[in-house]
């Protein structure tokens, strides 16, 4: 890897974007990990050296369907598309089952999952949405919260080191900015006219971005202190519905329910487009990404699953991972390590 960052513990930090993309401890070995949908569910470890895989997690019996992962510096959590919604604890070292967290009656459906250095967020496909406060150690609900009228359907999640952020599976699209220390709504955005279904969020140490399930794909820069529209990227033709996005501390990237599947990188400061990654062209819709330090990597709809290692220098393949026989559609990616250079830790 180029030049790294100090390792930073979990403990030490609150103000970190996207906590589970940007530390981790230094004893720990860095893996990617790809969620399925299969049935049960099943988690790969990935070693991005040699794109090979390391060592499988197969869930319980009736924990189907992965379209969540993240990371808490210790575990790794898969959150299961099913009612009421279940997330399971995993020892990365063994990829073994720790805990298991059955959410409270109607929390169904777990669609993302994101960790602000004390807590697990699980976000609800209902209606209204619904968020859970979820304490690591003992996996059991410190606080919930409850979404405003028309908020249905949370299928986005992500973190700026002072509040939780929900996209909704909307028509408009909205975002709610949500204070972790009560569970309290602070501020929403409302997408514009045509601004749909906010499939994705992240965040890059100043804005936070939404995707939307669109024709063409749609990306927009919010600001979170006023939770208003800054600027707007618009995709080539043909790069639809924005299912994925991640960033790496220069350049915003976005994934696309195509075929192939696109990975645009977006240059932040004017939202326009800098590079497209495009796949083989058995490989479509790029629903997931993730981001490790040094590459940027995109899991594929496929059967069986598929991930890419892509330079973000190039935007060109670096090393390919096809999963095992019955591994299929990589719905969910995470890491356990950054240390990654040029890099934004901290706000």
């Amino acid at each position: 890897m180029s030049a790294d960052i100090p390792f930073i513990q979990y403990s030490e930090i609150n103000k970190c974007f996207e906590l589970e993309g940007c530390i981790s401890s230094p004893s720990m070995t860095p893996y990617i990990y790809a969620g399925y949908d299969t049935y049960p569910g099943i988690v790969d470890q990935i070693d991005p050296s040699t794109m090979a895989l390391v060592n499988t997690f197969t869930a319980p019996s009736g924990h189907n369907d992965v379209r969540s992962l993240t990371y808490d510096g210790t575990y790794i959590y898969a959150g299961y598309s099913i009612r009421p919604g279940i997330i399971d604890q995993i020892n990365p070292s063994t990829m073994t089952l720790v805990n298991t967290f059955t959410a409270p009656s109607g929390h169904g459906w777990v669609r993302a999952l994101t960790y602000d250095g004390t807590y697990i967020y699980a976000g609800y496909f209902t209606n209204p949405g619904i968020i859970d406060q979820i304490n690591p150690s003992t996996l059991t609900v410190n606080k919930t919260f409850t979404a405003p009228s028309r908020h249905n359907y949370v299928i986005s999640l992500t973190y700026d080191g002072t509040y939780i952020y929900a996209g909704y599976f909307t028509s408009p699209g909205y975002v709610d900015q949500i204070n972790p220390s009560t569970m309290t709504l602070i501020k929403t955005f409302t997408a514009p006219s045509g601004h749909d279904y906010v499939m994705a969020l992240t965040y890059d140490g100043t804005y936070i971005y939404a995707g939307y399930s669109t024709l063409t794909g749609i990306v927009d820069q919010i600001n979170p202190s006023t939770m208003t529209l800054i600027n707007t990227f618009t995709a080539p033709s043909g790069h639809v519905r924005v299912y994925s996005l991640t960033y790496d501390g220069t350049y915003i990237y976005v994934g696309y329910h195509s075929g192939p599947g696109y990975v645009d990188q977006i240059n932040p400061s004017t939202m326009t487009l800098i590079k497209t990654f495009t796949p083989s062209s058995t490989y479509d819709y790029s629903i997931s990404l993730t981001y490790d330090g040094t590459y940027v990597y995109a899991g594929y709809s496929t059967v069986p699953g598929h991930v890419e290692q892509i330079d973000p220098s190039t935007m060109t393949l670096v090393k390919s991972f096809t999963a095992p026989s019955g591994h299929n559609d990589a719905r969910a990616l995470t890491q356990n390590v950054i240390k990654g250079n040029n890099y934004t830790v901290f706000k």
